[in-house]
């Protein structure tokens, strides 16, 4: 069975969506009965002044916007054309079943996912990095999410002693989230690093050596200071979280051999952080198992196209 959270997350962004509903509109690719225009590949007249607007230029070549709509289109049309309508027939099937999102059931999961980030600023921050959505491009990423899951798990009925074995199956999931404030010196040889601990040890500044000669590129420049890191990170070299693991708060210790060379690393600060309440392990718990005994995603995506009658006008952008 399709985890149904893994499914929807590898949906296009919003704003890709957006991109390419607006290139359309802007472009004149649609009829006027609002029905899409056949893909024929020609020139159009563009709605900026009777002919192609040219958006970019490089050397002697120019693009149009036209041009630009068409690579969009022939690269993620029909993916995009497909999740605006799944997105009107999930909006259908949710108002026929007076099923909705709760605002602090938004709220939750925005929490959960900005675990692992240092604040919501900058995990709305990494999202328009990473992913080019916007604070409310994430939020209504989320909402749709959330409202599918819902979807399908109308009706999907679970037991408190089948929430009660999961939760003994997956108490690790759910345990405080141990973090480590870390400062470190990546340095490509032990004997670099062991010079470096004796002028630590003879009262030179972790900052400054930091700087003058750590290879680390997210850390050099903060002094070392690596900020706040999980116990489990993924990220982080599994030797240095072992070894943050038994040191004292204010210890300096290494080398520490790692895959990108050998660091010297501080322990700035430990905390111990519980993201979820009771009711709210609960609620996740009976959501994952509603989610392990509901239809298939892609079951219940082309269930709900089939039920409002999805057709796909332009053979071009099919799926």
């Amino acid at each position: 069975m399709i985890p149904m959270r893994e499914t929807i997350r590898r949906m296009p962004p919003l704003v890709l969506m957006t991109l390419l509903a607006t290139l359309m509109l802007a472009a004149g690719c649609s009829k006027e009965d609002g029905s899409l225009a056949p893909n024929d590949h020609e020139p159009s007249e563009s709605a900026f002044g009777g002919g192609e607007e040219v958006i970019a230029t490089v050397g002697n070549t120019s693009i149009s916007r036209q041009q630009l709509l068409e690579r969009l289109l022939a690269s993620y049309g029909s993916q995009v054309l497909r999740s605006m309508m799944l997105a009107e027939a999930v909006h259908e099937e949710a108002q026929a079943l007076r099923i909705e999102v709760t605002e602090d059931e938004l709220e939750r999961e925005l929490k959960w996912m900005s675990q692992g980030y240092e604040d919501e600023a900058d995990f709305y921050r990494s999202m328009k990095e990473q992913l080019g959505m916007g604070r409310e491009d994430v939020r209504e990423d989320a909402r749709y999410r959330l409202l599918l899951e819902k979807l399908a798990t109308y009706q999907v009925e679970v037991s408190p002693e089948e929430v009660g074995r999961y939760l003994d199956e997956h108490w690790a999931e759910f345990q405080p989230v141990r973090q480590y404030h870390l400062s470190k010196i990546l340095v490509q040889t032990e004997e670099l690093a062991r010079g470096l601990l004796e002028k630590l040890g003879e009262g030179e500044d972790f900052a400054e050596l930091a700087r003058t000669f750590s290879i680390d590129e997210f850390t050099a420049d903060q002094g070392g200071d690596a900020g706040w890191i999980d116990s489990n990170d993924p990220f982080e070299a599994v030797p240095v979280l072992e070894q943050a693991s038994r040191m004292q708060i204010g210890e300096t210790t290494g080398p520490i051999r790692t895959d990108l060379g050998f660091a010297i690393l501080r322990l700035d600060g430990v905390s111990e952080v519980q993201t979820r309440s009771e009711e709210e392990i609960r609620l996740e718990a009976e959501k994952q198992i509603a989610l392990g005994k509901a239809v298939p995603a892609g079951d219940l995506e082309r269930a709900l196209l089939d039920k409002y009658g999805a057709v796909v006008l332009d053979r071009a952008l099919g799926f």
